[in-house]
């Protein structure tokens, strides 16, 4: 895995997972089914959506589902010493 800083060229929603309840045989204590009451997310990030600003600064990993759902086209690489210089003391 290789992270690099990017910056959002475009507002970008990325929609919010599904929750599943995922079945683990043999787990003690769930009062049901294997699994029952554990919750966990897929085919999203997170339980809502999530709206990454234009102009923001993130890292990702180049290969990762989140790269692939903001979309190559909505990010460029960080350029040192352009992007980090705030002049509302916010990223200095």
């Amino acid at each position: 895995m290789a992270l690099n800083r990017y910056v959002l060229t475009a507002t970008v929603t990325v929609p919010a997972g599904t929750i599943t309840t995922p079945i683990v045989a043999g787990e003690p204590g769930t009062g049901g089914a294997a699994g029952f009451g554990n919750t966990s997310t897929s085919a999203g990030f997170g339980l809502w959506p999530q709206t990454f600003l234009a102009g923001q600064a993130i890292i990702l990993d180049p290969a990762g589902a989140l790269f692939t759902a903001i979309g190559a086209g909505n990010l460029r690489l960080f350029t040192q010493g352009v992007d980090d210089v705030g002049h509302q003391a916010l990223a200095n």
